[in-house]
């Protein structure tokens, strides 16, 4: 209501027009008037000598007279007071005569409702706005508990819970995840992780992921349907650390891509596999359920399907591991045994082989099903083990090699054959299987004629089933030594024939036939190699004598040699005679030769 201010303006208006009507003179300024009187200048006075009048914002109240807000025309002394927390009346009271539900001294049209059990604003609900729970309740006596919500309203989340002032508490939210040590502000889901420190340092759950790659772990052992304990109570599986180090799990995530399964191994202790270790994953560590099967680690969420199914390890975004199976279509698919990777195949490539697994035969204990959990596993087939050695520090050139498959064995004590096989050999080598001496041989022995690498396979068979081929490779070194073979053609021969004679002219003239033609055997398989190389060739030629001859085979060690029967008179003998040499290479290409001779003596009678 402006009316105390329209008649003080008026007042104002009509002293000011009566005192220029009487020619008062003005000596206060220069500014001009506005109705009623007022002047437009801020220093515009009154008659000389009296008091200045200051109204800045034109409502005919300066702040000599009480106005409090000389800015603003809507407050001055005598305005009528509106709830909205301003002095309007400038009294020094603010929404005087306005509801104050709570008693705090602010009017409730202005007043926010807190979480205090009292009608803060006077709208008649209480602590409106407080049920963060959604229960009905306000929670305004709720202590904050570490769950990503604001349980007490006070519009904080989670406060007191973090304890390491890093800025993540103990339980995170939907949208950070929680600080795994609170207690070291520089671990938190926001640090980066140091590798080789064993600590989560990024509580992504995984420590030192940053180390792994595919085929540390490897699984070699699935149970996926048991006989003694009901399914899936006595499911598991086993994996071997072959990464050469220890191997901490934590953050390990089992999965499978058929059914989708998940889960990630987690533990408040560090669960570790040393290398060369064998290490079960089990459904259930009770082993009054389980089959008294001792279990590494107890894992939730993941089901191992008796058809078709498989299992991924991985570790972040790494795959380590993944095994497949088709419900007996190509792996086996057993019930009470395991599936069992045959040791020989141990490996995450050699495992996707369906052919590298079987069932397990043997029982880890008593009236429990068949396998070999935390132990390695047993064979599937014959065992070939192949080796070799030689009479050097090094294997030459047309020096032996002595293979050696002794070691090879069948699990269940079969008998067993051996196939030995030359896989390859250096460029420009004329060696073949056929060149391992009885390739049949449990111990056989190769000569190689190049230097280079050879490599040989062994593959054993115990009238059922073939073992997995195992491999030796001999690298091979030109020999820096050689001495010549030494030639052995045998011992001289000879031979004699009688021919009957026929007189033509009685007592003084005979025709008399030439002797038959003769073979003899000629040998020099005795010859011989100082440095215990083989002899690769023979070669016998007649180089002299009066006589004439043809050698059957004159590359081989031993032959014949047939000698033209020689021609005689009567009463007379004639003897004619072949030299024969025999020239012997060893496998270094060094040579030796030697001699010898044959005699045929022819007798006319």
């Amino acid at each position: 209501m402006r009316v105390p201010h329209l008649i003080v303006g008026s007042l104002l208006g009509f002293a000011a027009t009566m005192g220029a009507a009487c020619g008062d003179k003005d000596t206060g300024g220069t500014g001009t008037t506005v109705d009623g009187g007022v002047s437009t200048d801020a220093g515009a006075t009154g008659d000389a000598g009296s008091a200045t009048f200051v109204d800045n914002d034109f409502d005919g109240v300066s702040p000599d007279d009480g106005d409090c807000d000389d800015s603003n025309p809507e407050i001055f002394p005598g305005q009528e007071e509106v709830c909205d927390g301003i002095d309007q009346n400038c009294n020094g009271v603010i929404d005087e005569g306005f509801a104050d539900t709570d008693d705090d001294g602010t009017a409730d049209c202005v007043d926010t409702e807190e979480c205090d059990g009292v009608d803060n604003n006077g709208d008649g609900v209480i602590d409106e706005g407080f049920d963060i729970d959604g229960d009905g309740v306000p929670d305004c006596d709720v202590a904050e508990i570490c769950d990503g919500i604001d349980n007490n309203g006070d519009g904080n989340v989670d406060e007191g819970f973090d304890a390491d002032g890093d800025g993540y508490t103990s339980c995170g939210s939907d949208d950070v995840a929680a600080d795994c040590n609170d207690a070291d502000a520089a671990i938190n889901p926001g640090a980066s992780e140091t590798a080789g420190d064993l600590v989560d340092n990024d509580c992504d759950g995984m420590v030192d992921e940053g180390d792994w790659a595919a085929g540390d772990l490897f699984i070699t052992e699935i149970m996926n349907n048991p006989y003694q304990v009901p399914d899936p109570d006595g499911e598991w599986f086993e994996v071997y650390n072959d990464s050469g180090r220890d191997l901490i799990v934590n953050g390990l995530v089992l999965t499978s891509t058929v059914d989708s399964d998940w889960h990630q191994v987690t533990s408040d202790d560090l669960i570790w596999i040393a290398p060369g270790e064998h290490f079960v994953f089990g459904i259930s560590d009770d082993i009054t359920v389980n089959g008294n099967l001792l279990v590494g680690y107890q894992y939730a969420d993941v089901s191992l399907s008796n058809e078709d199914d498989d299992l991924v390890l991985m570790m972040g975004d790494v795959v380590i591991d993944q095994v497949s199976w088709d419900d007996g279509a190509t792996m086996p698919d057993p019930q009470g045994a395991t599936m069992n990777l045959d040791p020989t195949a141990y490996g995450d490539i050699l495992n996707d082989s369906s052919a590298a697994w079987c069932t397990a035969s043997f029982p880890w204990d008593i009236n429990t099903d068949y396998g070999s959990p935390n132990n390695e596993n047993e064979f599937c087939w014959p065992v070939a083990e192949a080796s070799y050695y030689t009479d050097t520090a090094e294997a030459y050139t047309c020096s032996a090699i002595y293979l050696v498959g002794s070691d090879s064995y069948d699990p269940d004590g079969a008998a067993i054959t051996y196939e030995w096989e030359l896989v390859s050999a250096p460029s420009g080598s004329a060696r073949s299987s056929s060149d391992i001496a009885e390739s049949t041989d449990v111990d056989p022995v190769f000569v190689p004629d190049e230097p280079g690498t050879y490599q040989f396979a062994l593959t054993i068979y115990n009238g059922t089933e073939y073992s997995t081929p195992v491999y030796v490779t001999v690298e091979v070194l030109e020999r820096p030594f050689n001495a010549d073979p030494d030639s052995d053609a045998g011992p001289d021969q000879s031979y004699s024939e009688d021919v009957a004679c026929t007189p033509v002219s009685y007592g003084v003239y005979y025709t008399c036939n030439a002797c038959n033609d003769a073979e003899f055997s000629i040998d020099g398989t005795d010859s011989y190699d100082l440095d215990d190389d083989e002899i690769t060739d023979y070669l016998w030629e007649i180089t002299g004598g009066t006589g004439s001859g043809v050698i059957d085979d004159a590359t081989a060690a031993a032959t014949t040699v047939t000698m033209t029967g020689p021609s005689t008179t009567y009463g007379d003998s004639n003897t004619e005679t072949l030299e024969l040499t025999l020239t012997v290479t060893d496998c270094m290409g060094a040579t030796g030769d030697d001699q010898m001779t044959i005699s045929y003596q022819c007798s006319g009678t």
